[in-house]
């Protein structure tokens, strides 16, 4: 019933709202002649009587007429004292065929009163409706209200009453009890359907709300991939305007040190000349000179530095080739889409991207595994271990280490149909309460300018919905974070 009208409620129709028929009522008396008496008047056998018992004249007041006699359909059950009654009434609602109303007498010798077995039955039936019947004045309105307080679930009957006094009452709180069971199956299916529409709401607004936030990361992906495609761009022009005065430099460097080579052979061969000299006074002369010029040019210190400039200039121009050529490997990697790559190669190339910012924070320890290649994409992992290497150089300057102390580690393997590359640090550690948030889009504990709290969350949808993987971390204060990314070797098709 409450299912089918909560139905028609949520469709917003109006249903039929039926308690179930119930004609069932107690006669609460301690004289059994009144019970006798109850059952001819809802038999309608009092219409014959000819002669009434000095009970019936004493609680009637006169006889009833053959006009009053009528069948009232009724289910009647008798109790002589209040215990008795509860007792029917607690049974009655166990077998779920409670009273309607009952028909109680206020004196009930040696046991409870009226009033207080109503007070008793109300605690555990608060719907039947009573009938007090009394011929004495023993409690006064105002006494009765204070111990039962204001109702409208109680009417009180003065003795002698008629027959069709009880008739009316009866079929009238019956009716009254129907009615009130009826209203409450009403606000029973109503606020099952608000129940359910609210929670059929709060589903709408969460299932809005994560449809807010995923149209937030996508603009906020969107919008990091157009800024790196505008940085990728700027650094690969940069790259190819450096790498070309730089391939200048160095074919020069390789001629001075052969063109230095050269001159140093024909020095070679003036010394030989110079000790073949007679020692005579022009030839000693020629000789202090060329000695002299010698010992000003620093012929000696010139002969054992130049090698090493040379080397040291070489060894410099290699370096910035070599950021040259990440940059531009970081940037535009060979293959925007899923395709085999190297990830230890890819991870040496974002060290040297981000070493700007940990080179003054902490070193580097690296334990490169022998992994196989990936299918990936490539450039998206890049972000995701270039974010992940910027926040742990992050984490160990706020936690006070000095360079010496700090240390960042990366560690690559294979295991299982998966490669792992751990990225860890020995920094402040994550707040437990900031541990379940750390990949929400825009949540952040940086400084205003330094974070915008998307990046572990763009390197959580690049990992786990983009390549089928996992991204994971343990933390501890005061020690430091370890984020475990886990990705399959053989691609994942999103």
């Amino acid at each position: 019933m409450l299912e089918r009208t909560a139905a028609a409620v949520d469709l917003g129709c109006t249903a039929d709202f039926e308690a179930p028929r119930n004609r069932r009522i107690l006669v609460v008396d301690d004289n059994p002649a009144i019970h006798e008496d109850f059952q001819k008047i809802f038999r309608g056998s009092l219409a014959g009587a000819g002669d009434l018992s000095e009970t019936e004249a004493a609680f009637f007041g006169e006889a009833p007429s053959p006009e009053t006699g009528a069948t009232v359909d009724v289910e009647m059950d008798s109790a002589f004292q209040g215990e008795e009654a509860l007792q029917r009434v607690v049974a009655a609602l166990a077998e779920n065929r409670p009273y309607a109303m009952a028909f109680m007498d206020v004196r009930m010798p040696p046991g409870w009163d009226g009033i207080e077995t109503a007070v008793r039955i109300w605690q555990r039936d608060p719907h039947l409706q009573i009938v007090l019947c009394t011929a004495y004045s023993d409690y006064s309105w105002e006494s009765m209200r204070a111990q039962l307080g204001r109702t409208d679930r109680l009417v009180i009957l003065k003795k002698p009453f008629d027959t069709v006094e009880a008739l009316q009452l009866a079929d009238s709180l019956i009716e009254k009890w129907r009615t009130s069971r009826q209203a409450t199956l009403k606000m029973s299916a109503l606020e099952q359907a608000v129940r359910r529409r609210t929670r059929e709401l709060e589903e709408v607004n969460q299932s809005l709300q994560a449809e807010i936030r995923g149209r937030k990361l996508l603009e906020s992906q969107l919008v990091q991939a157009q800024k790196l495609e505008s940085i990728g761009q700027l650094a690969a022009g940069i790259a190819h305007e450096i790498n070309t005065p730089i391939q200048y430099i160095g074919d020069s460097v390789e001629f001075l040190r052969s063109a230095v080579s050269s001159i140093e052979q024909v020095v070679g061969e003036y010394r030989q000349a110079l000790d073949s000299l007679p020692e005579s006074d022009s030839g000693g002369t020629l000789r202090a000179r060329l000695v002299a010029a010698e010992e000003a040019a620093e012929l000696p210190f010139l002969h054992a530095e130049i090698p090493r400039a040379f080397e040291r200039t070489q060894q410099g121009i290699a370096h910035v080739s070599k950021i040259v050529r990440a940059m531009k490997e970081f940037s535009f990697p060979d293959a925007r889409e899923q395709s085999y790559s190297d990830v230890n190669h890819a991870l040496q190339t974002t060290l040297v991207v981000a070493r700007n910012e940990y080179k003054h924070v902490a070193r580097i320890e690296t334990h490169f595994g022998d992994i196989p290649e990936v299918k990936c994409n490539i450039s998206e992992l890049n972000q995701v271990f270039l974010n992940l290497i910027v926040n742990a150089a992050h984490a160990i300057q706020e936690s006070g280490k000095c360079a010496a102390a700090g240390v960042i580690s990366v560690r690559t393997l294979a295991a299982e149909g998966l490669v792992e590359i751990e990225i860890g640090d020995n920094g402040c550690g994550i707040p437990a309460e900031n541990r379940n948030k750390v990949f929400d889009p825009f949540f952040t504990t940086k400084p205003v300018g330094r974070g915008t709290g998307q990046g572990l969350s763009i390197a959580y949808a690049t990992v786990v919905q983009k390549h089928g993987g996992t991204l994971s971390f343990e933390s501890e204060m005061g020690r430091g974070t370890t984020f475990r990314v886990r990705v399959p070797q053989e691609g994942y098709a999103s």
